[in-house]
């Protein structure tokens, strides 16, 4: 089946992406033709129904797909994973947006939205009479100098969540550089400050409210649950305690059973994305112990894990997930 063959495909990559990755990690800068490979590779095709050239892939491969990506390149996936996330959006609110430039990642699409989640978002946008007009600054964007497009959110003066397709080779689209990161610096992440950015109709991808999109969270919750297990995959490749091996393995199998067969409880989606990070860094930190003190040199793998595995106890880090994620770390054991 040609679902199948994009696993094939990915399989000899992986390896590519896996021996770049210290490379990509230290020059912090994630190579365009790496995201583009996917593309080719059928990777952004995978979520689409077969109606918009899409694959219509299982829950099972597209999890593998991302678990597998997650552990050879960490950078590399999260930014993949903006452009799908972008294409998710295309998909719902606007699907007649989505094209085979999209599919195959010949044109790149990220994300901009997470600020909606603050009390007050830091984007606003004014209704006009073939639009609106956005201001403020989306405080994280991904892929700056990859991507060609962002799905852009604000709020309105209704309280409404305005979400619009916008090119980002515009003037009124500044990136404004961030400090250093400790992980995840090559995703090329900077802020996006909006000088009154015209936005016409034509653009509007969906509206949605705050509760919407909370609602939304909890599977998108799931969803990045791979990210931190596919870290786990790549950690034990460096850990030699069959123990400690068979007992990784054991929980993180647990962990993505319960994933897949996850029944729209929210609170069991909070459990298995916070379990999972925890997880990830008690992997991490394992390798880092094999190693020993070469593995405190930044350029050694295992310290890029464990810079990873802490970067994913941050990213969508709602409060619901936040609270879970400090009882998981200080008050609990492993469950």
């Amino acid at each position: 089946m040609v679902v199948d063959r994009v696993l094939q495909t990915l399989q000899p990559m992986l390896e590519q992406f896996r021996t770049a990755a210290v490379d990509t990690d230290r020059s912090g800068r994630l190579s365009l033709e790496h995201l583009t490979e996917l593309g080719r590779a059928g990777v952004y095709r995978l979520a689409i129904p077969l109606e918009r050239g899409g694959l219509d892939a299982s829950p099972e491969l597209r999890w593998e797909v991302n678990e597998s990506l997650a552990g050879a390149c960490g950078s590399l996936h999260f930014v993949a994973a903006q452009h799908q996330g972008g294409l998710g959006f295309l998909l719902r609110g606007n699907p007649d947006m989505l094209t085979a430039e999209h599919l195959e990642g010949r044109r790149l699409c990220g994300v901009a939205f997470a600020h909606l989640r603050r009390p007050k978002s830091p984007v606003e946008v004014e209704t006009t009479p073939d639009g609106w007009i956005f201001r403020g600054q989306a405080p994280w964007f991904s892929g700056w100098g990859l991507m060609n497009e962002v799905v852009l959110a604000g709020r309105d003066e209704a309280g409404r969540d305005i979400y619009a397709l916008v090119a980002l080779d515009q003037a009124a689209i500044e990136a404004c550089p961030l400090p250093e990161l400790s992980a995840m610096q090559a995703t090329a992440t900077v802020s996006l400050r909006l000088h009154d950015l015209i936005v016409p109709s034509t653009s509007l991808v969906l509206i949605q409210t705050l509760e919407e999109m909370a609602q939304r969270d909890f599977r998108s919750q799931l969803g990045y649950a791979a990210l931190p297990l596919g870290l786990v995959r790549e950690a034990r490749r460096w850990i030699q305690n069959e123990r400690v091996l068979a007992a990784l393995q054991q929980r993180a199998d647990t962990l993505r059973q319960r994933a897949l067969g996850w029944q729209d409880d929210p609170a069991e989606a909070l459990d298995i994305r916070a379990a999972s990070n925890l997880l990830a860094l008690q992997a991490a930190q394992a390798a880092v112990v094999t190693c020993g003190g070469q593995a405190n040199q930044l350029e050694h793998p295992a310290n890029r894990l464990l810079r990873e595995a802490s970067f994913y106890f941050l990213t969508q880090l709602s409060l619901p997930l936040r609270d879970v994620a400090l009882e998981k770390l200080v008050l609990q054991d492993w469950g």
